[in-house]
């Protein structure tokens, strides 16, 4: 069976270390690696380790890319507020897929942010537009992220059509935010929604300067 290994984190608008970031990645040895509120020093670590995808560092919370060992075709995925990246993995590319993966990088906006109403609406539309832009690609998928919802939470149960929730499928959920850098993780909030792949196992790694554990998933073909 071929093994993708794919690495999620929220950077904390590029506060993450990048020395430990760089330890992590090393470490967990992905195949892909998603970013969300990516900014310029991290995007540098994770360019000099993997050299393929893209990035889109920003100075805000909207920073994202995907950054894959081997090469991709990476194209936008149009969400309201905040888009998104799907990057393509190709079995004339990658060794031992014998079929077509598509890895979606998303980022939920947050569902305190003001005005409630507001934000409520835009999440309501972002988990529309990436189910149908979904649905439209047509192949095996891994919907990774920042999903900013557990869960309990709407948006979650809507995401859930995209495919089997990995860490659930394999048992190995575990939480993955905290309200403080330094205290104990409180919610699953960092989600992989997997289809047309089998998953085989999820795990959490602590990146220091972050407020998210780093989410890596194994999906297997």
């Amino acid at each position: 069976m071929a093994l993708v290994r794919i690495l999620s984190i929220n950077l904390l608008t590029d506060r993450a270390d990048p020395d430990d970031l760089r330890r992590v990645i090393v470490e967990a040895d992905p195949d892909v690696v998603c970013a969300q509120e990516l900014g310029p020093s991290t995007a540098t670590v994770i360019e000099d380790l993997l050299p393929h995808g893209h990035l889109d560092p920003r100075e805000d919370l909207f920073g994202l890319g995907i950054a894959t060992r081997y090469p991709v075709a990476v194209v936008r995925l149009l969400l309201a507020q905040r888009s998104g990246w799907i990057a393509r993995l190709d079995p004339g590319e990658w060794p031992g897929i014998s079929r077509p993966l598509d890895v979606f990088d998303v980022h939920l906006v947050n569902p305190i942010d003001r005005p409630w109403r507001g934000t409520s609406d835009v999440r309501r539309r972002q988990v529309n537009q990436i189910t149908a832009t979904h649905a439209d690609r047509d192949v095996a998928s891994v919907v990774i992220g920042d999903m900013n919802a557990t869960p309990a939470w709407r948006a979650y149960k809507a995401l859930t059509a995209l495919g089997e929730d990995a860490a659930l499928a394999t048992g190995t959920a575990a939480r993955t935010w905290a309200y403080t850098l330094f205290g104990p993780r409180l919610l699953r909030i960092d989600h992989a929604f997997v289809s047309g792949v089998q998953p085989i196992s999820t795990s959490t790694v602590r990146i220091k300067g972050t407020d998210h554990r780093a989410l890596i998933v194994d999906v297997g073909f």
